[in-house]
């Protein structure tokens, strides 16, 4: 190398280390301005009880997309460009339309006893739309590996003895219905002798109706590859079973078929509801048409038997994380400091009921998702868990480095500029039975290929119940959590090339 050369060389190696050092002083400036007082002022609105729990297409969704609309509006970001009136409307809403399938559910009829939703019966889904006559089942016993390579026929039955709690019951139901479903099984009963207790921590997220996509083809009946699975009461037992007791039964071997006496009974009706998702939308410069989009659920699950349901950590958290984060990208650029990639701050609706929003701006996106680097999602990170009761403050990473390996590391940079997180990637395990990378908005982008982090701070006992409310909320933690989203956002908005997609994820 020439004296020239190297003398070249080394001034550029120093402008872009320059360069990338005044980056990083910017990104700490702006984050400051993400603060926990106004973390807060936020989600007392959002998570007050005059938004109703923000369910689905329901009034309290719509108060809570206005608030975000107001928000985005105020804080200087203009409507996004719609040169497509059919994926986006106002500039600030991506609107679509559901289905709400409703009324009677499943029933079951036992003897001279019916069971309803949370009277002797819980499910998780109504993949039957049609009645049905049960006079034999295949009974597994407990379940376990040996029973499980016995299952075969149409219904089988189950019991547990409630010695497990209830996340370690549902972790291996997460296990064992893929199992039960790749054979065929069409019907799961599983009788339990806790169904009160089950019903309680439970009865939130079962069951109930189910809601779809408008586009979506309505599930044919007792299609290929359909299950239906159903908790039922113990009791109920003597009399669905009718040559034996529930006690001798249980001692018999698992793969027995026995004869039975039930009915089960489909009775639905159907509501069209618009939904939306909103879009605040902070233009780049000089590499405007790549996209970093960031994406949290605003709705939650509404208001039952009088009680709100107030989701201040699910998700009003990842919220107001949004619209700090928005906040924090639009003074930037006011301030002459905007990115050089655009920035899509998208809270969406519709998680609860299935990913719904997520789902529907995939199908129908506002940019090409080839031109999408990456999605940066939250999903509860205002509280702790169990595992992290003495921990220092944390975040669990979900899905950083399942497309892109250049993802993880950005993110990992990010954290060292300041939030300074323990990084917890237990539940990035492709094992990991709680399945969470499948169960949150950036799956429906990491599906299509974009590469996508799920930041998350895990479950906690007030999950879908009504004590999820402001004052549990850790608003120094909230803080730092925003800090590292908003970190992360900033470095793959302004680094000079794109991350690049070198993993190819299971689907």
């Amino acid at each position: 190398m020439t004296r020239i050369a190297s003398y070249v060389f080394v001034v550029l190696l120093f402008s872009g280390a320059n360069v990338v050092a005044q980056n990083d002083s910017l990104a700490l400036h702006y984050a400051r301005t993400i603060t926990s007082d106004e973390l807060r002022a936020h989600l007392i609105v959002l998570a007050s009880d005059s938004f109703m729990g923000r369910d689905t297409g329901k009034e309290g969704q719509k108060m809570a997309a206005a608030y975000l609309k107001e928000e985005f509006r105020t804080a200087g970001i203009p409507p996004v460009p719609a040169p497509d009136p059919t994926v986006i409307t106002e500039g600030y809403y991506q609107p679509y339309k559901l289905i709400s399938e409703h009324g009677g559910g499943i029933s079951m009829s036992v003897g001279e006893e019916t069971m309803r939703l949370k009277d002797g019966l819980l499910y998780f889904s109504e993949n039957l739309d049609s009645d049905r006559s049960v006079d034999q089942v295949q009974w597994l016993a407990g379940g376990d590996e040996r029973s499980l390579r016995k299952a075969a026929g149409k219904v089988v039955l189950l019991q547990e003895d409630g010695a497990r709690s209830t996340k370690e019951l549902m972790a291996w139901l997460g296990v064992t219905l893929p199992v039960l479903k790749s054979k065929g099984i069409e019907v799961v009963l599983l009788a339990t002798p806790r169904m009160a207790q089950l019903v309680d921590e439970l009865g939130q997220h079962v069951g109930g109706g189910r809601m779809r996509l408008a586009n979506d083809e309505k599930k044919p009946s007792r299609r290929a590859n359909s299950m239906q699975f159903m908790f039922i009461d113990g009791k109920a037992v003597d009399d669905l079973v009718t040559d034996m007791t529930w006690g001798k039964l249980s001692k018999k071997k698992a793969g027995r078929v026995v004869s039975a006496a039930a009915e089960i009974r489909y009775r639905s009706g159907q509501e069209e509801l618009i939904a939306e998702n909103v879009l605040a939308f902070i233009e780049g410069t000089d590499k405007k048409d790549e996209i970093i989009v960031l994406t949290a659920h605003y709705d939650h699950i509404g208001v039952e038997n009088g009680v709100v349901y107030n989701g201040a950590d699910d998700d009003g958290t990842g919220t107001v994380a949004m619209i700090e984060i928005a906040e924090a990208f639009a003074l930037a650029k006011a301030q002459g400091h905007g990115p050089r990639r655009s920035v899509l701050v998208m809270p969406v609706s519709g998680e609860e009921k299935g990913l719904l929003g997520s789902r529907y701006y995939s199908e129908h996106p506002v940019f090409p998702l080839e031109n999408t680097v990456a999605d940066l999602n939250i999903d509860m990170i205002g509280r702790v868990d169990s595992a992290h009761a003495d921990s220092d403050p944390y975040i669990y990473v979900i899905g950083s480095d399942r497309l892109s390996s250049e993802l993880h590391a950005v993110n990992e940079r990010a954290n060292s500029m300041g939030p300074d997180l323990v990084l917890d990637y237990t539940f990035n395990a492709p094992d990991d039975p709680n399945r969470f990378y499948y169960r949150s908005d950036h799956y429906n982008f990491a599906r299509k290929g974009v590469p996508s982090i799920f930041y998350f701070s895990g479950v906690h006992e007030d999950y879908h119940q009504p004590g999820d409310d402001v004052e549990k909320i850790m608003f120094d933690l909230l803080v730092q959590r925003t800090h590292l989203v908003f970190h992360t956002a900033w470095i793959l908005a302004n680094q000079e090339d794109r991350i690049a997609v070198d993993k190819v994820s299971e689907p």
